[in-house]
């Protein structure tokens, strides 16, 4: 297993949440990195009470060659290792600060939580309300998949507009352009041979490629959903959505609280009304 394999979904490591795989599913939930009860939530365990548990379960398939499989897990704790850094300090100082997000982070304090976005009130398709993370008080880790709070999505515009800009944003460089150039290239060599692969979970469309890093995927074009070469993006749990399309020179966030099936019914029209209003 190697980074890259952690920043291309190709280590074996997996989510309980999506895994198929019962004996991973078991393992990872003795960890404390999956909980039946809630998806995505391990915020009650430490990075290192994580890894321990996480090394006694099985992984879900050996590191495999690029194009054969993928499966997504964070590589949040080999950033921390490797910087030096508590959980929260590295995307803090290297990435919330350079692009002015005062409100960002993976917890909201007491004084500012009245400004929480709340969630649709009920899944219109599951008949059940919308199961959220708590993110009221500071976890033990920062998962680095889910869980992130981010004020009227600024860390997302900020982020696209520097992405689109090779890595600077007003003025002051964030990435080198390389590195954007690495985050934003296709690793898997072409589509991957998945049932649920990452333009199926976020959008319902079939995903052929799927960038290092920044978690990108390129879903395949259809008549009913716009899709440019050299475009990326990425989604959130709670139903956020952000794409960045070159060729247009156009960045787009979507910030919404639905994390239910409906997330791939609004990612579908928003990006449907964005193009239909181009005029030129």
């Amino acid at each position: 297993m190697t980074v890259q394999d952690l920043l291309r979904h190709t280590s074996g490591l997996a989510y309980g949440e999506i895994t198929q795989n019962a004996p991973v599913k078991e393992g990872l939930e003795r960890a404390g990195a999956y909980r039946k009860d809630l998806d995505f939530d391990a915020r009650n365990v430490t990075p290192d009470e994580e890894i321990a548990g996480m090394a006694k379960a099985p992984l879900a398939f050996q590191p495999a060659p690029p194009g054969t499989t993928a499966c997504r897990r964070h590589a949040r704790r080999v950033v921390e290792k490797a910087s030096g850094k508590a959980p929260g300090g590295f995307p803090d100082e290297r990435l919330f600060k350079p692009l002015g997000m005062k409100d960002s982070g993976f917890w909201v304090p007491a004084a500012k939580m009245p400004r929480l976005a709340k969630s649709l009130e009920k899944d219109r398709f599951a008949g059940r309300p919308f199961p959220l993370i708590d993110v009221s008080a500071p976890p033990k880790n920062d998962s680095g998949g889910a869980g992130g709070v981010f004020d009227r999505g600024g860390l997302t515009c900020g982020f696209c507009q520097m992405m689109m800009n090779g890595g600077v944003l007003d003025g002051k460089r964030v990435l080198s352009r390389t590195t954007v150039r690495l985050m934003t290239s296709d690793h898997l060599g072409g589509a991957m041979a998945l049932a649920m692969d990452p333009g199926m979970l976020l959008l319902a469309a079939r995903a052929t490629d799927s960038g290092s890093a920044s978690r990108c995927a390129l879903p395949t074009a259809s008549p009913r959903f716009p899709v440019r070469p050299g475009e990326y993006m990425w989604a959130g749990y709670g139903g956020t959505y952000f794409w960045v399309d070159p060729k247009e020179e156009l960045t787009a966030v979507l910030m919404t609280q639905a994390a239910s099936p409906q997330r791939a019914y609004f990612r579908k029209q928003v990006k449907q009304l964005v193009y239909q209003a181009i005029t030129d």
